[in-house]
């Protein structure tokens, strides 16, 4: 028998205790877990790279569009790329 992936997670165990124990029910101690667990993705969430709107158009019938994903330079990449460009 399959259960739900996170049921038996030991992280989801700790959101869950942190949050009921901690946050609701005033123990100082799973409050501090709770800042170590939810921290990290609260922090991922607010800052992490947000999506960035390019450009929008409606479509006409019989027209079409196509989508590319660049993948990022590396930071070598980067800096070869400045350095040509410092040069010329």
């Amino acid at each position: 028998m399959v259960g739900k992936p996170g049921l038996l997670s030991p992280s989801l165990y700790l959101r869950q205790r942190s949050l009921h124990k901690g946050l609701f029910g005033g123990h100082r101690g799973w409050m501090v877990v709770g800042v170590m667990v939810w921290g990290p993705r609260l922090v991922k969430r607010f800052l992490g790279r947000q999506e960035q709107l390019i450009a929008t158009e409606r479509l006409l019938p019989g027209q079409s569009i196509q989508l590319e994903a660049h993948t990022p330079l590396t930071r070598r990449q980067r800096k070869a790329a400045e350095r040509i460009a410092a040069e010329g």
